[in-house]
């Protein structure tokens, strides 16, 4: 009897210390069509849209362009393309403008989290949610922004960008 509680115990125990990743939902969004599960992403990918965001804080668009692969594409709201050269450009000449006229345009980075199709191929599909607000002295207003990175290596892949108006009540 002493030998089987023993045994049981040292079961429970090793049973007790196997983690085994779980999934949820479902994808076809792969580059095989197959249907995969979504896992818990890593926290490197995370870190790789919150330095990329701080980077977009204080200007640094050097840093932040070498956050991105050499094949790298952005998709703005309206379905617009850029590359991460183009993206950086237009920051540039935007800064440029509003910082002649006074205005400020500030996104404030309100959740990120990571999540992955298939752990054992690399690549982590991050979504990252905004509030944005833009004020030239004389008008205000503010959107919600939802930019879905895919960040292989830790390089930013691909984002796709989706705005919703905030209306004022």
């Amino acid at each position: 009897m002493k030998k089987y509680l023993i045994t049981l115990i040292i079961a429970g125990l090793f049973y007790s210390c196997v983690t085994e990743q779980k999934s949820i939902g479902m994808t076809t969004w792969s580059d095989d069509g197959k249907e995969y599960k979504f896992f818990l992403g890593t926290q490197e990918a995370v870190d790789v849209v919150m330095k990329y965001d701080d980077f977009l804080d204080t200007r640094e668009y050097q840093n932040a362009f070498e956050l991105f692969a050499d094949t790298a594409s952005i998709t703005y709201y309206d379905g617009n393309k850029a590359t991460p050269t183009e993206l950086f450009d237009f920051f540039k000449r935007r800064d440029s403008v509003y910082d002649a006229n006074g205005a400020t345009m500030s996104w404030n980075l309100v959740n990120v989290f990571s999540v992955d199709i298939d752990p054992t191929r690399g690549g982590e599909h991050v979504t990252a949610d905004y509030v944005v607000s833009f004020d030239d002295g004389e008008n205000q207003s503010s959107f919600n922004s939802i930019l879905r990175y895919y960040v292989l290596d830790e390089k930013i892949v691909w984002v796709n960008q989706f705005n919703q108006s905030v209306i004022d009540e």
